[in-house]
């Protein structure tokens, strides 16, 4: 296996046992203690990720399987497109890890929900 798929398994692994399964303790087994978060709405360092988890389970979202459309590896950046639920509705994600020694150190998204209207026909996964 290579650098590059070792990554992208780190990244859906963490991912579905953070996001997904809503497992705290994934946390400090998947995220570095340096972690740089580049969303302003989440503070950086495994707490920021703990509180936003904690937030998602208070607001009722449920476990789930999570859905990857597409997992891209270059070096050490993943990149990975998935769907969620949240909060009653559909979301498409774009998220992009950095991973150093086989730890999430950085992160970056764009996210979007399903919208009611849809000015197209195209999937959005």
């Amino acid at each position: 296996m290579t650098q590059e798929e070792k990554n992208k398994q780190i990244a859906t692994t963490a991912y579905q046992r953070i996001f997904g399964d809503l497992d705290i303790t994934a946390i400090d087994e998947y995220i570095s203690k340096d972690f740089l978060q580049h969303n302003p709405t989440i503070a950086d360092g495994p707490e920021g990720v703990k509180a936003l988890v904690q937030m998602l389970a208070s607001q009722g979202v449920l476990k789930q399987k999570i859905s990857f459309k597409h997992t891209v590896a270059e070096k050490d950046i993943v990149f990975l497109h998935s769907r969620y639920e949240m909060a009653g509705r559909e979301w498409r994600f774009i998220d992009i890890y950095r991973i150093e020694n086989n730890k999430l150190v950085e992160h970056w998204d764009a996210m979007m929900p399903m919208p009611d209207e849809r000015a197209n026909n195209n999937p959005m996964f």
